[in-house]
This record gives C-alpha cells, structure tokens and sequence, in this order.
C-alpha cells in the first residue's frame, strides 16, 4: 500500500480518534490531576495524546479506547513522577560536586586578591566585596574617581590572567 492511500485509510481513523479523545479529554485531566497536580495535568493529557495517537494502529478493541487512554495518561503520569524523583535525587549529588568545586575556585580566587599590592586590594575589596561605588572609594581613599576606575580594570584584568592560568 502507497504512502498516499494509508494516510487517506487512516484519516478517518484519525479523526474519529480525535473526536473520542477530546470527549474524554476532561475526565483524563482529572485522573492526571489526581496524579500530578493540576499545573500538570495539562501536559500529561498532551503527552497521553501524543503517545496515544502514536500507537493507535496497537489498539485492539476501539470499545475499550476510553480505558486504553486512561491507561497511557497513567503511565506518563507515573513515568514524569519517576523522572522527578531521579532528578530530586540526582540534584544533591551536583550541588554537592559544583559547591566542591566552586570552593576549589573561591579560595584559588581569594588567593590570588590576597597577593595583590594593599592599595589594590582595599580598591578591589571595597567595590566588590562591600558594594562600594566608585565615587565613594575615591573619596574614601583620598583618589580621584578616574583612578579607582583604572585600579579596578588593571587589577581585574590581571586577576582574570592569573585565575585562567591557576585552572589549567
């Protein structure tokens, strides 16, 4: 059979699906509802659709479409679960490893503004680890505003070298 002539065989078919499955529609959000909460219960019925609509030609009893859609509803309301509890269980394990990591780098960083000349480091500290504006650096520290501005771009660009450098 032609690809033409089982897609017309078949748009009947699919029509008809369309027209049940949307008169069962209501009833599968709530099912999904009462398993996945009603934020989403929404995509769960879209995913069921989906997948329904992929298996059709698998479907035996077209009487028993109502129950074989409730079924796949289930089973992706149960397989977002699963993947939920994988991701809630996975998520520690990366948040511990990227704060391991993270520390590595943060005391490789204060490291490396530690070794910084003391005008430099005062500058680069005050801004960003106390939120100073610039003004207020310069005023603080008897410089002009210009100055600060070029103490926090040299001093910054060289600390970017040298934590590159510290990574590799």
């Amino acid at each position: 059979m032609s690809e033409a002539v089982e897609l017309a065989v078949s748009q009947p078919v699919a029509a008809e699906f369309d027209a049940r499955f949307a008169a069962a529609r209501d009833r599968l959000v709530r099912v999904a509802g009462s398993l996945v909460g009603g934020a989403e219960a929404e995509d769960v019925v879209h995913d069921a659709y989906l997948a329904a609509r992929r298996r059709l030609p698998q479907l035996r009893d077209a009487d028993a479409l109502e129950a074989w859609l409730t079924a796949i509803t289930v089973n992706v309301a149960f397989t977002r679960h699963r993947r939920r509890r994988r991701l809630r269980d996975l998520l520690p394990r990366l948040h511990r490893q990227q704060a391991q990591q993270r520390a590595g780098r943060d005391l490789a960083l204060r490291q490396l503004v530690e070794t910084l000349p003391p005008r430099e480091r005062t500058v680069l500290v005050l801004h960003y680890g106390h939120g100073y504006r610039l003004q207020e650096i310069a005023d603080l520290l008897d410089l002009t505003h210009t100055n600060v501005r070029t103490i926090i771009a040299r001093t910054r660009k060289r600390l970017f070298v040298a934590w590159r450098e510290e990574d590799r």
